[in-house]
């Protein structure tokens, strides 16, 4: 597959030389992904899809240009070509676009996992069934589960470039369960995941527990008593925080003034507590890549500092804008689209001692759930949640609660951590131990 797609971009780049284009970049990629869900223990449903993309960026004195293709012929290509170098004389033109003149591509090590791709279909489908089993076996309330499932992707990616033609192959795996417990009170459901670039590394019973103990753990819930109240979150809600944070570490978005960190460069944004890391290098890291979308390496970096904004992803045409080195944050959502920047592996640095001995005297919460973490506000960092998780009394777990509401501000709530504990846990590609942070409104009755 490799050489195949190494042939398109050559000969891509060719042509668009040929067409008209003074500089040109192709990039190629094959992806067969497949998703196995089990339903009291029978296969429920099976999906297989198989797709090469491809892309062009051109330049035409200066001026860019962009085109993609799924499943290309040669006249598709053509077509492809001749867009882009079309497209690239109606836009302004500006020294800022460029291709990347890298000599050597990174390691990516651990990132490829061949012998669980070529695993038997049947120890798939176990993964699936361990799943389910260790959920409905964990607690004595949980009645059933809700789309167990087993997933895998293998990639094959190929950049054309500066003379210069790198590919690499990469894996996914993952496993998710929701389970549902049942009570007098009602139901509550629980949900966990895990990614993992190799099939061994994943533990479907260890996730089938976790989501049946937390669905389990919140029956007979109330709505919590509406007051602020110090809050620890744990890993995996911290983890879906960090993802709508990390948007403001856009440098494209920091140079169009639409960051709050815009113009905030070396200043102090956060706690003492908070340092963060982004490493496209991680062996093994969800995130880890040998090159980015534009053929650059990726730097390993802090990008906060104990809470002194340190650094931002860049592309090319960023990094360019500021006259410094890429970072190798630029990342395309599909072919589709043009690389933008997005972190690697985004890293909360742990803290010495579990975040539990931490927890203040007087009533606290902790939030297991939050829900629309999605329509954050990614400029200003205002949020009214949904939320579920248990009070705490005196430093001890007490009742749990449900349809309560959190309030506050992102950049306010990672201004004010209080504690960091060390239990580091990756979720995806961006990993976060439990946090404890400052009083936060929580509203119900």
């Amino acid at each position: 597959m490799l050489v195949s797609l190494n042939k398109m971009t050559e000969k891509m780049v060719e042509r668009a030389l040929a067409t008209g284009a003074d500089d040109a970049e192709a990039m190629a990629r094959f992806t067969d992904s497949s998703r196995i869900e089990v339903k009291e223990g029978q296969v429920e449903g099976t999906r297989r899809t198989r797709e090469t993309s491809t892309a062009i960026r051109v330049l035409v004195d200066g001026r860019p240009g962009f085109s993609f293709a799924t499943d290309p012929d040669d006249d598709a290509i053509t077509g492809m070509i001749r867009d882009a170098v079309q497209g690239a004389k109606l836009v302004p033109a500006g020294e800022e676009n460029c291709f990347s003149a890298a000599d050597e591509p990174g390691a990516g090590v651990g990132i490829l996992d061949h012998r669980g791709i070529q695993e038997p279909l049947e120890r798939k489908i176990d993964m699936a069934r361990d799943l389910e089993s260790a959920a409905l076996a964990a607690d004595g309330r949980i009645r059933k589960t809700h789309k167990p499932s087993y997933g895998e992707q293998y990639r094959a990616t190929a950049i054309s470039s500066g003379g210069r033609v790198w590919n690499y192959e990469d894996t996914y795996f993952s496993v998710g369960v929701e389970a549902i417990a049942e009570g007098k009170s009602g139901s509550q459901t629980g949900y966990d995941y895990q990614m993992s670039r190799t099939a061994s590394d994943l533990e479907p019973r260890g996730v089938g527990e976790r989501a049946a103990l937390e669905a389990a753990g919140l029956l007979g819930g109330e709505s919590p008593v509406t007051g602020e109240y110090p809050a620890l979150l744990p890993p995996r809600v911290a983890v879906s925080l960090l993802g709508v944070l990390a948007a403001s570490f856009s440098a494209d978005e920091i140079q169009k003034g639409r960051s709050r960190l815009a113009g905030k460069m070396d200043e102090k944004i956060f706690s003492d507590l908070m340092t963060l890391t982004d490493n496209g290098n991680l062996p093994g890291g969800i995130g880890t890549v040998p090159f980015d979308d534009e053929r650059v390496v990726p730097v390993g970096r802090r990008i906060v500092e104990k809470g002194v904004v340190s650094g931002s992803f860049h592309t090319l045409k960023t990094a360019a804008k500021e006259g410094i080195l890429p970072t190798g944050n630029g990342f395309r959502g599909s072919l589709s689209g043009a690389p933008s920047p997005g972190s690697t592996n985004l890293i909360l640095e742990a803290g010495p001692d579990p975040v539990d001995e931490h927890v203040p005297p007087g009533t606290s919460v902790s939030i297991e759930n939050l829900m629309g973490v999605h329509t954050i506000d990614r400029v200003s960092g205002d949020f009214s949640l949904g939320a579920s998780g248990y009070m705490f009394v005196n430093q001890e777990r007490g009742e749990p609660f449900r349809n309560g509401t959190v309030s506050g501000n992102i950049f306010d709530l990672f201004s004010t951590m209080l504690a960091v504990g060390n239990d580091l846990r990756f979720y995806g590609s961006t990993g976060s131990p439990s946090i404890l942070v400052a009083p936060i409104i929580v509203a119900g009755r």
